[in-house]
Parts: structure tokens; C-alpha cells; sequence
């Protein structure tokens, strides 16, 4: 739906979508990464900025990372996740 979008302190390519039943903005980063920060904040006021569908007065529900594999073609596929946080200012 958007590809190369720098937000949050990253390159993401945007799909949005539904779980069947709620709207869901996916973000997947443009490049692989060792480490990072991500500006969840920043990411919001995007989304909100640019589909209509998406308000202020919405609340944030979840937040995951890591790998999502809808299909690897048969190949062995090795993800190594050491850390992950989530934090509020």
C-alpha cells in the first residue's frame, strides 16, 4: 500500500488490511537490522495522517515483532530474536 515510508526511524513498507475483524496497518522493514530503536509514536501520527480510516481517539492494542512466515517454499529458515522492549515516555 506504501513502500520505502521513512517513520520511526526506519524504512518500512506499509499493508493495510484485516484480521477479519479489525483493521490492521502492517509495517515491515524496507532492510534487515542487527539492533534498533522504533518511534511507535511517530508511526501512529503517520498512520494517522495518511488513512482516513485510523483516529486520534483510537488506542493502541497491540504491539509485535519478529518474524511472520506465510510461506518459506519448503526451505529450513533460521530467526534469532535476543531482545525485545517496549517502553512509554
Amino acid at each position: 500500500d506504501a513502500t520505502n515510508v521513512a517513520v520511526g526511524g526506519h524504512t518500512w513498507n506499509v499493508y493495510y488490511g484485516s484480521n477479519g475483524s479489525n483493521d490492521v496497518v502492517s509495517l515491515v522493514r524496507s532492510a534487515n537490522t542487527t539492533s534498533g530503536t522504533v518511534d511507535i509514536k511517530a508511526i501512529l501520527d503517520w498512520i494517522i495522517k495518511n488513512k482516513g480510516s485510523f483516529t486520534s481517539s483510537w488506542t493502541l492494542d497491540q504491539v509485535q515483532f519478529g518474524p511472520e512466515i506465510s510461506s518459506d517454499g519448503g526451505n529450513t529458515q533460521t530467526f534469532v530474536i535476543n531482545s525485545f522492549s517496549v517502553s512509554s515516555s
